[in-house]
């Protein structure tokens, strides 16, 4: 039982100057603590509470460095805290808190032992807190989840995926147990760390050193093909992995076949098209409309093909939120990539779980097709821009509307950089994704996702961002829209 008494007004200067708080936690009226451990000496393990605002009532887990007058300071994973909770994983132990609750450390059965120490680690900014620790030797993550509402599937995922290769080896990770609920919330988890960097850094170098290469004249096919060569093989790679990684999930959570909700789908799809067509935004009016019809028009066309389904094949686990960054490859030899995925978000792991039918592995195509498309767009952007020498938000919109204001000749810079872009763009998810498939069950998805991020581009005022929805929106108007096989 911790000796520390945790005054919440202590809490105000340490949760208000957060640089990871969440806006509708920044918000909240006050913080007070609900629940805390003893860590160490001095190092603490906090619940704190938002009390009212919008997510009043939201608990936060917040590891601290407390002071005998009850401040208290963030402590940081690469500190004396995040050493602590690294040797209680390596041990295996259980902490009671002060309002009856626990904290239960549990280790691997093959995890090492041996000197902790903290090693350099820049993190970048995250919701979640990162660092480096070396144990025995051999370097780990230690990564500690903030918010405590939600699904963090992440450690047990890990785990249940040690030995496939897909994943970090697990190392082990900890959980809170509220006292008054008996809820488990992970709130930590030790991984080896993984070598590498996300595809999306090749595929970045690759398409800003093709730009030097587009010039009048020149064959805009020939020349992707050409400057994609040395990726080929990497990106046909990743696609092996990525199929084989969905494999493996299904095997190791026992996932029964089951059938995708498309009734519902579509029906939030048609009310989250219509109330986004209602709303303004400052964009091309003329395109904008435009592209609601299209994306009225596809919706409609997969209403007639599910037409009397209310659920349809494809259903099954996946890794939730994929992006390029959690992509990992390191070269083995010269053309070889080794791969890895991180960050795995996977809605729900049993058939018991809520959701668990509404996910299919396709959402991770969907994902990274969505992904390139926003990284393609907007380098077309910015390079046209700097051709042009205008501003990027102008040639976003001018990519949309065909921009009218323009002189030709730069209209046809313009065109010819997104053109270019999208052959490239197109290349790429042909080597990753493998041949292009008519799904309708993808087609779905990548309907709702592109609403939703429309949503989410219109909602936080985004319009440049919302342009590149839009331009993919009106894509959909094509006799014969590209989608991808499922990996």
């Amino acid at each position: 039982m911790s000796s520390h008494v945790i005054r919440d007004e202590h809490l105000e200067p340490l949760l208000r100057t957060a640089s990871w708080m969440p806006r509708d936690l920044r918000a909240a009226h006050r913080y007070e603590v609900a629940d805390h451990a003893e860590l160490g000496a001095g190092d603490l393990l906090l619940v704190v509470a938002a009390v009212g605002g919008p997510a009043s009532g939201e608990r936060m887990f917040v590891p601290v460095r407390g002071e005998p007058s009850g401040a208290v300071t963030e402590a940081r994973g690469e500190g004396a805290h995040g050493l602590a909770a690294v040797r209680r994983v390596l041990t295996g132990a259980r902490l009671r808190t002060t309002r009856g609750g626990y904290v239960d450390f549990r280790r691997a059965p093959s995890a090492p032992a041996g000197q902790v120490r903290s090693l350099p680690f820049d993190q970048g900014w995250s919701s979640n807190s990162l660092s480096l620790v070396e144990v025995d030797g051999s370097p780990y993550i230690h990564k500690t989840y903030r918010r405590l509402t939600g699904a963090v599937h992440e450690p047990e995922l890990l785990r249940l995926m040690s030995g496939t290769g897909h994943t970090p080896e697990w190392t082990g990770d900890y959980t809170y147990t509220d006292p008054v609920h008996g809820t488990r919330h992970p709130v930590g988890v030790l991984y080896r760390h993984v070598p590498g960097r996300g595809i999306d850094a090749p595929l970045r170098e690759n398409l800003r050193s093709l730009w030097p290469r587009l010039t009048d004249g020149t064959a805009p096919e020939q020349l992707v093909r050409s400057h994609l060569l040395p990726l080929e093989a990497g990106l046909r790679t990743a696609g092996r992995f990525l199929r084989a990684f969905h494999r493996d999930l299904s095997a190791r959570l026992g996932a029964p076949a089951t059938g995708y909700p498309v009734a519902d789908a579509l029906a939030r799809s048609s009310a989250r098209l219509a109330e986004l067509a209602r709303a303004d935004a400052p964009l091309p009016r003329e395109a904008r409309n435009a592209a609601f019809d299209a994306l009225a028009a596809e919706l409609s066309a997969l209403e007639i093909e599910f037409t009397d389904r209310t659920t349809t094949v494809g259903a099954g686990p996946c890794h939730g939120d994929l992006h390029l960054s959690h992509l990992l490859y390191s070269d083995a030899a010269v053309g070889a990539w080794r791969m890895s995925v991180i960050d795995l978000s996977t809605p729900a792991l049993s058939p018991d779980d809520p959701g668990y039918a509404a996910q299919s592995p396709l959402q991770d195509l969907v994902a990274v097709q969505r992904a390139l498309e926003y990284f393609t767009a907007d380098e077309a952007a910015f390079e046209s821009a700097r051709r042009l020498g205008i501003d990027s938000a102008e040639t976003m919109n001018g990519s949309l509307d065909g921009a009218p204001g323009l002189p030709p000749a730069q209209r046809a810079v313009l065109h010819s950089v997104f053109h270019t872009a999208g052959i490239w763009r197109e290349r790429v998810l042909r080597l990753l994704l493998g041949p292009a498939s008519g799904s309708p069950l993808r087609r779905l998805l990548y309907l709702r996702r592109l609403l939703h991020e429309l949503g989410y581009n219109h909602d936080h005022a985004r319009p440049y961002h919302a342009a590149i929805d839009l331009r993919h929106a009106l894509a959909l108007a094509s006799p014969a829209p590209t989608t991808y096989a499922r990996t």
